[in-house]
């Protein structure tokens, strides 16, 4: 399968499941105008929309619940899986982008690197010219990370 076709399939995917949630949503609301027209003769608007409204908040907390429920439920599968820590897992990630030694630097520095990146993330939203200068710095690692990635999803070994 091509980049181009697995790209193609995410998005049509995407655009799916927005399509289907646009439908639910509209069903909803047709749904919930239906309950109010039918019980605003004998009760009045008021109390017609208080109802609704209410009902509405209902079915949101419920299916929250449900959606907490599951989460936990996969949590707890999750943890009996992978019993690493989210120091590990963002040494992981980080060792292959930055290298051994600069990994390792940052592990035994953590309060310089922590003030480290706040100072560069204040300066980053300060100032546009600061911006640029580090986009234009990070332009070739970034443009390498695209290509791997491309180059993964194509299943090419060059």
């Amino acid at each position: 399968m091509s980049v181009k076709s697995k790209v193609a399939a995410a998005v049509s995917l995407h655009m799916m499941a927005w399509l289907a949630m646009l439908i639910a949503l509209a069903g909803i609301v047709f749904l919930a105008l239906g309950v109010f027209w039918l019980i605003a003769p004998p009760l009045g608007p008021g109390i017609a929309a208080l109802i609704v409204g209410g009902g509405l908040l209902g079915l949101i907390l419920v299916m929250t619940l449900f959606g907490l429920l599951i989460a936990k439920t996969r949590g707890k599968a999750k943890r009996v899986v992978a019993h690493r820590s989210p120091d590990n897992r963002i040494e992981e990630q980080l060792r292959p982008v930055i290298g051994d030694r600069a990994t390792e630097w940052a592990k035994a520095n953590t309060g310089i690197t922590v003030v480290g990146a706040l100072s560069a993330g204040v300066l980053l939203a300060a100032s546009p010219s600061m911006r640029r200068l580090i986009y234009d710095a990070a332009r070739p690692l970034i443009a390498r990370k695209a290509l791997q990635v491309m180059q993964g999803l194509g299943g090419s070994d060059h």
